[in-house]
């Protein structure tokens, strides 16, 4: 007997809402476990091995799935920080907060070589958009130290969330130390007026 419509749209919901749980599950799982097999990732997505095949026959092929959903994520989680929102480091702030959480699977593809060319795609793709970030520090780029540009502050921003995600790996430090840490450093580094732009 054939499919209704209204069993391939539950089919089709099922199948989507079963791929997702699986990429979640690496997400949560890869970056304390990088070398995790396909049979951990299906354990923890808690579907069956012949399950995770289904969607994903090769490892590399959930791997560009995991990049994909991580950098959809980064991407919305700056969206809902509003960085173009009000005076410019409350908003750097926000957004420094936001992406915190986003940290262990971030630099887990950062670190996977063949994860590492999706990451670059990446941020050249978001380059050309016009991305928030850079709109964010291109507006303030009149108060930055002699010699800084906006693309300046855009990669001392990141490699300071780098170092950010870092250090609540390695250390004990709290998640607000760890953000007053990075907004003392960016402010003081890129600013030449602090206080007038607090």
């Amino acid at each position: 007997m054939p499919f209704s419509a209204d069993q391939s749209l539950v089919e089709s919901g099922t199948r989507s809402r079963t791929r997702t749980a699986i990429v979640e599950a690496a997400i949560e799982l890869l970056p304390s476990n990088p070398f995790a097999t396909l049979v951990e990732v299906a354990e923890a997505a808690q579907v069956g091995r012949t399950t995770l095949h289904r969607y994903f026959p090769m490892r590399a092929e959930l791997l560009t799935a995991v990049t994909e959903l991580a950098l959809q994520r980064i991407d919305r989680a700056v969206e809902i920080a509003e960085p173009e929102r009000g005076p410019f480091l409350p908003a750097v702030r926000r957004t420094v907060d936001a992406l915190l959480e986003h940290g262990p699977i971030v630099m887990f593809i950062y670190s996977e070589p063949n994860l590492f060319p999706e990451a670059v795609r990446w941020e050249k793709i978001t380059q050309q958009q016009g991305y928030l970030l850079g709109r964010l520090f291109a507006r303030e780029e009149s108060h930055f130290r002699a010699g800084l540009t906006a693309a300046w502050a855009t990669k001392v921003f990141w490699s300071l969330l780098y170092s950010g995600w870092e250090m609540l790996e390695e250390t004990t430090n709290s998640r607000q130390e760890v953000i007053e840490s990075i907004m003392i450093t960016f402010a003081n580094g890129v600013l030449a007026n602090v206080e007038q732009n607090d």
